[in-house]
């Protein structure tokens, strides 16, 4: 253990250490990429200012050269009109006749002429000034400067260009330094989880070893005290024999019996086998009594309830006092109450201690697992405060003795279904995530392909999916991802589950609070789908096993959610659709008629399980602070109700086919 956790740290400074220089990279790039695109920005912003005032020197010459226009157009007129006039008068003075008349008519259309020569003059010298070199020259320099914009627009885009490939480059390098970030994240969980386990292990070693030295010292006692006992009637019986010589025989027979070392030993040897002929008669008559009342269980319908109470964590400060004390016989627990000296005792159908591995854990619903391969639909769910290791049960972390009850099932599925290959079974496996946020079903793997590749990014929405009823009245989710899993190779089905739970994980909605560093903020829900077919005896079962990890009941004054809104809407939400798992418990303890399945997401989603179709089971975690104490004692309560519904025995999914037909049951 300890070499593992020295390895987890090797790995995490390794990964710190390689993080490091990329995270420099990125904000060497960030900062020339900013630096870049602010000059690219000024100098677009330049060019607009200078096309802006071309625009308006070329408007001011288009006016003038209008106004210029309009002055010629009046001119010409003017012209027009004095001709008009001058032929008139010349016409009326001709008519008069008359030398004196000829005369003046004559020198009036000689000064007449020679207005319209000036104005003729004028006309041809404002056309002079139209057609001026300048504004030749002035055309010419701004195409130039037009010419020149383009060419900087042009030189600008391929910059754009660079800066993009550049930005494709540091995403690219921020998508790697995301994949060391979660591989850092991962080691760090695992490494946590180890370390309080270990914790846990040592303090229960400490517990054992404190009690057995108790037990010793006890046993001590009692030995020394018998072994008075065995002198004292030893000199009775001296004393009793007098000074006969028969009568010292008889004594010394005696004492050498009493004081025999082999006599005493034979005696404690056959005491000692005795008590363990009964301890073991016990324990066959425990594990007998649990298989009992499992079958009473079974063939009752009853939810099964399990109770694990995580260890001490960091965040948990300098705690060490644990509001929760289990019972030896993994079956009970007692939990203080608000006032000093108050406790409250419960019992369930397996306790785990905080010292309790994942394996053990899986050990104990490894049978639920094996069900959903017979051909039953197999719910697991757990409840819990936030905070209080949840999403740990279910999905654990990395590849080691961490992992969860989702890999463990997933691998024991693919052994089981290797072994019947020989019997002429062939399965089939599939596998869907989603989570529920909000009241809003999402689809965790909507980036992932039915053979477990990666989809291109794109800007296309996801399908909308939703919870639907077939012909037969079963419900199932429409438009969700299905991801297929390898049953004949189990390293490439591992690898493909291991995948699909690391976009699950990337996708689910997460977030931090007082209570918890990454807080689930929606309800998740993985689905195992599973067909075997037998073409000898032409039997097909179809068994379904569904994880929940639900989202952890929290109070607003403890987590902080109620000063962000957003945090404050997904607690009232997470807090709504458990109250409504709480009404349909306890309208199925009640036997009511109408069950509320429909009352959220969470419970129409799980009505098939929750309605005797199934066999469901439910994990309560807790946490072992006495601040939770109070949360803790409200799981206990929920789940002692919970543990009394009897739901009716399970179905399972057969069908038989032959030549004439099929029968299903």
């Amino acid at each position: 253990m300890q070499r593992r956790i020295e390895n987890l740290e090797r790995e995490k400074m390794d990964l710190a250490m390689s993080k490091a220089p990329l995270e420099a990279r990125i904000r060497q790039k960030e900062d020339a990429w900013i630096k870049e695109r602010e000059r690219l920005l000024s100098e677009i912003n330049n060019f607009q200012d200078l096309a802006r005032e071309t625009d308006e020197r070329y408007r001011e010459l288009e006016m003038k050269n209008e106004a210029l226009v309009e002055e010629t157009m009046k001119l010409r007129l003017e012209a027009r009109a004095l001709e008009v006039y001058v032929g008139g008068s010349g016409g009326s003075t001709n008519n008069e006749g008359g030398a004196g008349g000829t005369t003046d008519a004559w020198s009036e259309r000689v000064k007449f002429n020679n207005e319209i020569k000036d104005v003729r003059r004028e006309l041809k010298s404002k056309d002079d000034e139209i057609r001026a070199p300048s504004l030749r020259i002035e055309k010419m320099s701004l195409e130039s400067e037009v010419f020149a914009i383009q060419k900087d627009v042009e030189m600008s885009n391929r910059e754009y260009e660079n800066l993009e490939k550049d930005y494709k480059e540091l995403e690219g390098s921020q998508s790697q330094n995301s994949e060391a970030q979660i591989q850092l994240e991962v080691l760090t969980t695992e490494h946590t989880a180890m370390t309080a386990q270990l914790n846990a292990t040592c303090a229960d070693l400490e517990e054992i070893k404190t009690r057995a030295k108790a037990d010793l010292d006890a046993k001590e006692e009692q030995w020394k005290n018998r072994e008075k006992e065995l002198l004292f009637e030893m000199s009775v019986l001296k004393s009793r024999a007098g000074k006969s010589a028969d009568d010292d025989y008889l004594d010394m027979e005696n004492g050498d019996d009493v004081d025999d070392p082999a006599v005493l030993k034979a005696r404690i040897e056959e005491r000692d086998r005795r008590i363990g002929e009964l301890e073991e008669q016990l324990l066959n008559g425990e594990q007998l009594r649990r298989a009992l009342h499992n079958r009473i269980q079974e063939l009752r319908g009853n939810i099964r309830v399990f109770v694990r109470t995580r260890p001490f964590l960091p965040n948990d400060g300098a705690a060490s006092n644990s509001s929760i004390d289990i019972m030896p016989d993994g079956e009970s627990l007692s939990i203080q109450g608000k006032h000093v000296g108050e406790g409250h005792g419960f019992k369930f159908d397996k306790v785990f201690a905080p010292s309790a591995g994942q394996g053990l854990v899986f050990d104990e619903v490894s049978e639920f697992v094996q069900s959903a391969l017979d051909g039953y639909n197999v719910c697991l769910f757990s409840y819990g405060q936030t905070g209080s290791g949840k999403t740990h049960t279910m999905q654990g972390s990395g590849n080691g003795a961490m992992r969860g009850i989702i890999p463990r099932a997933v691998e024991q599925i693919l052994q089981q279904a290797a072994l019947m290959q020989s019997q002429r079974w062939t399965f089939t496996m599939k596998a869907s995530f989603l989570e529920i946020y909000n009241e809003e079903l999402r689809d965790l793997l909507v980036m992932m392909n039915s053979d477990g590749s990666l989809k291109h990014r794109d800007t296309s929405s996801a399908n909308k999916i939703s919870i639907k009823r077939n012909q037969e009245g079963k419900s199932y989710v429409d438009g969700i991802n299905k991801v297929d899993i390898d049953v004949e190779d189990k390293a490439a089905g591992l690898a493909q589950l291991e995948s699909v739970m690391v976009a699950a994980a990337r996708a689910r909605s997460v977030a931090t609070t007082k209570m918890n560093a990454q807080s689930s903020r929606s309800h998740s829900v993985f689905m195992l789908h599973l067909c075997g077919s037998n073409e000898e005896s032409g039997t097909i079962v179809e068994g379904a096993l569904n994880l929940c990890d639900l989202a952890g009941s929290e109070r607003l004054d403890r987590s902080g959610a109620g000063s962000d809104h957003r945090r404050l809407k997904e607690t009232q939400a997470i807090n709504k659709s458990l109250s409504s798992l709480g009404d349909v418990f306890t309208s199925l303890a009640n036997g009511s008629r109408h069950i509320p399945f429909r009352n959220s997401k969470l419970t129409y989603l799980l009505q098939d399980c929750l309605s005797g179709d199934g066999k469901a089971l439910m994990f309560v975690n807790l946490s072992p602070t006495i601040e939770s104490s109070n949360e803790s004692l409200c799981s206990l309560r929920f789940a002692q109700r919970v543990n009394a519904v009897e739901l009716g025995k399970a179905t399972k999914h057969v069908q038989y086919s032959s030549k004439g037909g099929s029968s299903r049951r």
